[in-house]
């Protein structure tokens, strides 16, 4: 802003000066030679008075120049006005050149982002209410029909069980929340250790044998050595995450793979179902919060895994990528740092 205040400034001054310039040429090819004309013999022009007339035709000049110059900083301050009032969708036009073009755009864009922003804060909110609010409804209607008795004691047990099952939904999802948030505010990876990232994977596919092999399912591992430095408990969130959501939505006997390399001071991991894969007009949105593309399967998760999974791999300085195919399968790969401990 300093610059931009700067080169207004600048060209204001600049203005004066071309047009006290242009105005002075005026004056001394035009008005005196007509002034000589018109004076009587042996009469003149005082030399202050091209001075004052130079001035005079420049200062409106300059001054026109420079209100139109600043008329789109004046423009964006009206803005800023309406983004204190809560208007996300207000917009400047980008006019001018150099630093007045790229402060135009720059204040576009982060008003777009403004806006961006507090739509998922939105929509967040009102998701979370929901998806808190749904398991605590169920709770409270089993427990009313149990209240009023006359049921035999298998619909007992079955309501009850309803109520283990959504309380240990409620507990999850408060778990989950939580982690996330405490993720999310965090700006470094702390408690870092050297242990065999292959051996984590291995012992997460053992954690979850209850899940896959009630669907009968394979798993393939293509696992090598794989030293690592760094938080384990935060990458075992990774691998139970992405596991768990290829057992979730693979066909039954289906075949789960596991692959990983090291290369170029990268380690690649990349897990593969064969299950219903991903519509395409979902795949931009599967690390958001709360995102479920495949609703037959929403009461099975509450829709945070994939955005854990996301902000561990970034706060690790990795990145993870998806491929999927509606019918074929899905196929996460995520890229880490490779970070061998000594052994």
């Amino acid at each position: 802003m300093r610059r931009l205040l700067g080169s207004t400034r600048g060209l204001f001054i600049a203005c004066v000066a071309v047009s006290s310039l242009l105005a002075g040429l005026v004056t001394a090819f035009v008005w005196l030679p007509l002034a000589g004309h018109l004076l009587p013999p042996g009469h003149f022009l005082a030399p202050w008075v091209p001075m004052v007339l130079s001035i005079l035709l420049a200062i409106p000049i300059a001054s026109f120049v420079s209100r139109r110059s600043a008329r789109p900083i004046q423009d964006m301050v009206e803005a800023t006005k309406s983004i204190s009032r809560g208007d996300y969708a207000v917009r400047v036009a980008e006019e001018g050149t150099g630093d007045i073009a790229e402060l135009l755009h720059s204040f576009n864009r982060m008003t777009a982002e403004l806006g961006s922003t507090e739509l998922m804060r939105n929509d967040f909110i009102n998701t979370f209410s929901h998806e808190f609010k749904t398991p605590i409804v169920s709770i409270r209607g089993f427990a009313r029909r149990l209240r009023r008795g006359g049921l035999t004691e298998q619909q007992q047990n079955e309501y009850l069980d309803f109520i283990v099952e959504e309380s240990q939904r409620l507990a999850d999802l408060a778990s989950s929340v939580l982690l996330l948030s405490k993720y999310e505010s965090q700006k470094l990876v702390g408690e870092q250790t050297d242990y065999d990232l292959d051996e984590q994977i291995r012992t997460c596919v053992l954690r979850l044998e209850s899940q896959w092999s009630a669907k009968d399912l394979v798993f393939e591992l293509d696992l090598p050595r794989l030293p690592y430095r760094g938080n384990a408990e935060m990458m075992e969130h990774v691998w139970l995450n992405l596991l768990s959501n290829a057992v979730k939505f693979s066909r039954e006997g289906g075949a789960v793979f596991l692959a990983a390399c090291e290369e170029d001071g990268r380690i690649s991991v990349t897990v593969r179902d064969e299950g219903v894969g991903i519509d395409p007009k979902d795949i931009g949105h599967i690390f958001d919060k709360f995102y479920q593309g495949d609703s037959s399967h929403a009461a099975e998760g509450s829709g945070l895994g994939l955005a854990l999974v996301h902000r561990i791999v970034e706060l690790s300085g990795g990145r993870i990528t998806v491929e999927s195919e509606k019918g074929r399968g899905t196929a996460f790969c995520v890229e880490l740092p490779a970070a061998a401990g000594e052994g």
